[in-house]
């Protein structure tokens, strides 16, 4: 059982910690029917409706099946862009606490949108902050992961 433990600990401490990843929206995951209820918490309006975030879920796989698409416009088109975040390429977050997002304004950065999660890397899972700024003048989204992973569990013995 120990051996067990320090085997688990070991691959934990060497897992990569997950990353935000951004991409189109032409995929799979950004389909409407990956949005869920209650709307008003998973479907986040602002600047006058001119930006959205929007909680998804795809079901699978099990740790890793949120993600957040936003919706923002662009200076140079008059259509809505829109980016898709995940924890990894085809892999999402394990969880979006979409009940506590909090909005900020900068006038030198832009809208500050900040989502507790939940990141799942093998049996370890531990809370962060996804930050998203979204730039209008620029027509940018910059996405930030931030806290860390959890400490190895200890190696010494008894």
């Amino acid at each position: 059982m120990r051996l067990a433990c320090l085997t688990t600990a070991a691959i934990l401490a060497a897992t990569p910690i997950a990353a935000q990843s951004m991409r189109d929206c032409d995929t799979f995951e950004a389909n409407a029917r990956n949005t869920y209820g209650p709307y008003a918490e998973t479907i986040r309006e602002f600047a006058n409706g001119a930006i959205r975030v929007i909680a998804l879920d795809v079901g699978e796989p099990a740790g890793g099946s949120f993600h957040v698409m936003v919706t923002y416009p662009h200076p140079e088109d008059p259509w809505q862009h829109c980016a898709l975040i995940s924890s990894e390429a085809n892999i999402g977050f394990g969880w979006l606490n979409m009940a506590e997002v909090e909005a900020s304004y900068d006038p030198a950065i832009g809208l500050s949108v900040t989502i507790p999660i939940e990141s799942v890397s093998g049996v370890a899972s531990w809370d962060q902050i996804l930050t998203i700024t979204v730039n209008q003048a620029t027509g940018t989204v910059t996405p930030v992961l931030s806290g860390n992973a959890p400490a190895p569990a200890p190696t010494g013995s008894k």
